[in-house]
């Protein structure tokens, strides 16, 4: 009898898209606690490095989600030129377009993320 490994070959490779969510799920929790603390501690007096990072707060996240319709629509964009000349071709693709889709749009809200999280734990 073969004795099988428990996880397939298939998991060894986890996804881009499991990268980005595992930063988001993880620094994301000390990002909006540290963020609410100091909001909270300044409620009653707000100095201007308050209303700096509030600003800071609003203006990166739109920013995000500019950037990250842009990459979206640019890995779309190439996902259908690699599966066009695919099948203009005759080839095969393995290569998986939803991964490499929804990783390019998290990748703009985890670098924001690292970031912010390096710069709020100093």
């Amino acid at each position: 009898m073969i004795r099988r490994h428990p996880f397939p070959a298939v998991f060894a490779h986890a996804p881009k898209t499991a990268a980005e969510m595992t930063t988001l799920m993880i620094m994301s929790p000390f990002v909006i606690g540290t963020r609410l603390t100091q909001f909270w501690a300044s409620a009653a007096s707000p100095q201007a490095s308050d209303r700096e990072e509030a600003a800071q707060m609003v203006s990166e996240k739109m920013q995000a989600v500019g950037e990250s319709l842009m990459a979206m629509n640019l890995a779309a964009v190439e996902a259908v030129t690699k599966a066009t000349l695919a099948a203009a071709t005759g080839s095969y693709s393995n290569d998986n377009h939803g991964d490499a889709i929804f990783s390019a749009g998290l990748k703009p809200y985890s670098q924001r993320v690292r970031a912010n999280r390096k710069r709020l734990s100093r």
